[in-house]
């Protein structure tokens, strides 16, 4: 008897790592892909093999590895079209609810194929067929994205070996300057003097912290008793303050480099999904090749969040946890898989883990670095998921701590809470130095409950660019500063007030783009002035 081709194991097997590479194409490196390739074909060969010998039907043994393999990585997509479609007062997307139906079919299918007397060849071929068309369709995809340049090109040597872990930059021994390789770092001091002329410079980025205006407007909160102790502080707060771009990483290459986006739209196109340039913006930026030109330590504290991982002037990289980091798509294939749930509580933990490391080591680090430094550090708060509450105890999303409902709104302002109390006793600490830093405090862009990236409306906008701005500065030398102020022109006005610049101001505006278009922006300055 001539047994039928087998391959369609192994093209399902290549399905959920190529349909996720191909829905997020334009924000992850190529090398990814093949990690997740080789663990699930690997997987899904030696589990044929093993079962093949089992049930000494190679055939039978094909169709159930397939069959697990179309279960275990559709469950996450149909458990996140439940929680979307589920009445107000019963949530559908429970594991309890919908493991049984998926059991269930598995168990079934089991046992029909392995009482089944049919040869099944039919079945074979249909299911060979079927994974050689949705491989078509997806190749068909990324071949599509690739030639239309909406896909994740090459990146800068330094950021490519940074997000592998293999070496640090060239320009900074840190054998001579660090003695623990742990990278929790204790300074050589005798090896290492400081200029006294120089003050260090802490950078700390709250992702999606609003304004106090937003918090009222949206979460009904006030922020006043934080914003009144950054003013006792002697900080100067823009307290109706926007964002120049909606996105981290338009935000943040923005205000690194002290400039707009046009040049890069110029390059890449209007209708292009492609994040690559504005990744090598960050990772190349201006502000940091300032601060190395005047002999100063880059410090990064990691985020968990790619671009952080991969500045190429960054001489120390702290809590950067790069085991849970260290493939975004095998990350992004196990939450949508059927062990989504204990992948989210692993990167849950490790989120807090790395959210409590950045505020200890901002803590200590003057400690361990008394030469003048430029400290970056971009903190996942209050941005999903709700891990803490206000008085930092760990939380599950989606299970309150103390009310019967869990509400996101009241999760978000928890955080909010949380942060607060941590960033107090921080610039406490900060403010007692004998030499004291200059400290910008900012959100990257504010919340999004209104609405969401396919929109344009007012009100999502408002919400989406109010953003938390601060900043202190030794001796009150905030002459330059003033209402309205935007993060792209931060550092053009501390240049200019610390370092003697001559950077022009640019013309506070503000952008909008939406998911389809990123780098097609709108100018919504004057709806929001109005």
């Amino acid at each position: 008897m001539e047994i039928p081709k087998l391959f369609h194991p192994v093209l399902f097997s290549f399905f959920p790592t190529f349909y996720v590479y191909s829905q997020n194409i334009h924000v992850l490196i190529p090398t990814e892909l093949l990690l997740p390739l080789l663990v699930i074909s690997g997987g899904t060969i030696i589990g044929f093999i093993i079962l093949g010998k089992i049930l000494k039907n190679k055939i039978k043994a094909a169709l159930i590895i397939t069959l697990f393999l179309v279960l275990f990585f559709s469950y996450g997509h149909v458990y996140n079209i439940l929680n979307d479609i589920s009445p107000e007062n019963f949530d559908l997307g429970k594991h309890r609810y919908l493991l049984i139906p998926f059991s269930v079919i598995f168990v079934s299918s089991i046992v029909y194929f392995l009482k089944s007397k049919r040869k099944l060849d039919n079945a074979t071929k249909i299911t060979n067929v079927a994974s050689a068309a949705i491989m078509l369709i997806i190749s068909m995809t990324v071949v599509t994205n690739v030639l239309g340049g909406n896909f994740y090109g090459s990146q800068t040597l330094g950021y490519e070996e940074k997000m592998l872990g293999l070496g640090s930059s060239q320009e900074f021994n840190l054998n001579d300057l660090f003695q623990d390789p742990s990278l929790k770092f204790i300074i050589d001091t005798q090896n290492i003097s400081r200029d006294n002329n120089l003050p260090d410079i802490y950078y700390i980025i709250m992702d999606e912290y609003g304004s106090n205006q937003s918090l009222k407007e949206f979460f009904n909160y006030d922020n006043s008793d934080f914003v009144s102790y950054l003013k006792q502080k002697e900080f100067f707060v823009n307290e109706k303050s926007f964002a120049n771009y909606p996105r981290t990483i338009q935000s943040m290459s923005s205000s690194l480099n002290m400039e707009y986006l046009d040049k890069i739209t110029e390059q890449v196109g209007i209708n292009s999904k492609s994040y690559h340039l504005l990744n090598e913006h960050i990772s190349n930026n201006k502000v940091m090749s300032n601060m190395k030109s005047r002999d100063y330590v880059i410090v990064n504290m990691g985020s968990m969040w790619g671009p952080n991982m991969g500045f190429t002037k960054a001489d120390v990289n702290l809590c950067e946890f790069k085991q849970i980091n260290s493939n975004s798509l095998m990350n992004e294939l196990l939450l949508s898989s059927m062990l989504g749930y204990m992948q989210e509580r692993f990167t849950e933990q490790g989120r807090r883990d790395a959210i409590l490391c950045t505020f200890d080591e901002l803590h200590t680090i003057n400690e361990k670095i008394p030469k003048q430094k430029f400290v970056f550090g971009h903190i996942l708060l209050p941005h999903s998921p709700f891990i803490f509450g206000p008085n930092g105890e760990h939380v599950t999303p989606g299970i309150p701590l103390n009310s019967s409902k869990w509400d996101d709104r009241k999760a978000h302002i928890d955080q909010i809470k949380f942060a607060n109390k941590k960033l107090k006793i921080l610039i406490d600490d900060l403010l007692e130095s004998e030499e004291k830093p200059i400290i910008i405090l900012q959100g990257d862009t504010g919340s999004l409950y209104t609405g969401d990236f396919s929109e344009s409306s007012i009100i999502t906008i408002r919400e989406r660019l109010s953003n938390l701005n601060a900043i202190y500065i030794p001796d009150e030398k905030y002459d330059l500063f003033y209402d309205g102020i935007t993060p792209v022109n931060t550092f053009r006005i501390i240049e200019n007030t610390v370092f003697n610049g001559d950077y022009l101001l640019l013309k506070d505006k503000t952008y909008w783009s939406t998911k389809d278009a990123p780098h097609n922006y709108e100018d919504v300055t004057n709806d929001l002035l109005n």
